[in-house]
């Protein structure tokens, strides 16, 4: 294989590393935001830009070797890698559905985790094993109040306290509609993953101004 020919396939592989790392970096990003705050915006912001340089590095390289279907697959590579990553980073629905799917075998233990009784406990609920603090980026899981007479497991994605949060709410059955007490905050589960688990957000509506 001649040398250019060798050096745009270790290129696109590049870039095919680089869109996998930038979309599980992406994926994880509340995990940032809990350990670092303040620096969490300049940091993605940063990372990004540092993304979108190499790419357009690596295209032009792939491009000037005269290969041009290694080319057209750098830049689709590229679109993924940076659009993709910003599409997860801005829409929290869609990056908490990727996650658990991702990491479904952790959620699916987390969902057998013991609970205290709705009110009791440590407000963010207790800490779970590890090995599964890959579900929640406190490494903790709460009771939200119940339904079905069941305890409502929450693992929180984001807290922002009396302000926000969102999440993995897990029902036994069919859920009841809420709202649930996440933290001050009412939530609402808004969709179905799988096992059991929904995704929760803050309510719409004026009802909704505090979870009972």
């Amino acid at each position: 294989m001649p040398s250019e020919k060798r050096s745009s396939v270790l290129g696109l592989g590049v870039a095919a590393a680089l869109v996998m790392v930038s979309i599980y970096v992406t994926l994880h990003a509340e995990f940032f935001l809990h350990w670092i705050w303040v620096l969490y915006l300049p940091l993605f912001a940063f990372g990004y830009l540092i993304l979108a340089i190499v790419f357009v590095v690596l295209l032009r390289r792939i491009t000037r070797s005269g290969s041009r279907g290694l080319a057209v697959a750098t830049a689709a590579l590229a679109v993924v890698g940076v659009g993709g990553s910003l599409f997860l980073f801005v829409d929290t629905k869609a990056s908490g559905w990727a996650r658990f799917w991702l990491e479904y075998p952790a959620f699916a233990a987390a969902a057998t985790v013991e609970v205290p009784e709705h009110g009791e406990g440590a407000l963010y609920g207790v800490e779970l094993p590890s090995h599964l603090c890959v579900v929640a980026p406190n490494c903790r899981i709460a009771n939200l109040g119940y339904s079905n007479g069941a305890p409502v497991r929450y693992a929180a994605d984001y807290v922002d306290v009396f302000e926000y949060t969102y999440g993995y709410g897990h029902f036994v059955g069919t859920p009841e509609p809420g709202p649930y007490n996440g933290f001050g905050i009412p939530l609402c589960p808004t969709m179905e993953l799988a096992g059991g688990w929904w995704w929760l957000e803050r309510c719409n509506g004026p009802k909704y101004e505090r979870a009972r």
